[in-house]
């Protein structure tokens, strides 16, 4: 497998290898605890049915290859899929991507390890939320306006 997810003390790392890395046109992503909801098993037909069919930029080869980032906006995701039948999810909150798709060599146990070091960072740091975080932006949008 040239696709590696790992997880660290601070997130999660999503690398590319070899001709992966050509065809994702990216070397991976790091993700912090803070951005990830959840993650799930899906089969890969589920998931590349109810993904973007854009690539941008992307490569693919159907049944086979699916790599590198997919739709533009809210919706984009990145692609690390090789031949499996099952593949990880990653959800997201925030930019450039709403959602990772990976390739793993045992999805469920993958996932597990997910969750567990997600519940984990959720135990020993706090959270910040996003519709706090938007609500104080608009509170301080406000009073720079009423100052002047």
């Amino acid at each position: 497998m040239t696709i590696s997810l790992v997880v660290t003390p601070t997130g999660l790392r999503v690398q590319f290898t070899r001709s992966d890395r050509a065809a994702a046109c990216r070397r991976g992503l790091h993700v912090p605890y803070e951005r990830i909801v959840g993650s799930r098993v899906m089969p890969r037909r589920a998931a590349v049915a109810s993904s973007p069919r854009l690539p941008s930029p992307g490569t693919w080869w159907p049944g086979r290859l699916r790599a590198g980032s997919w739709g533009i906006g809210e919706r984009r995701q990145l692609w690390a899929v090789r031949g499996g039948t099952h593949v990880v999810v990653v959800y997201l909150s925030g930019r450039p991507f709403h959602r990772v798709v990976v390739d793993v060599e045992d999805p469920r146990r993958t996932h597990r390890l997910i969750e567990a070091a997600l519940l984990q960072s959720k135990r020993t740091s706090a959270r910040l939320s996003l519709r706090g975080l938007l609500h104080d932006d608009e509170a301080g949008d406000r009073g720079r306006r009423a100052r002047g």
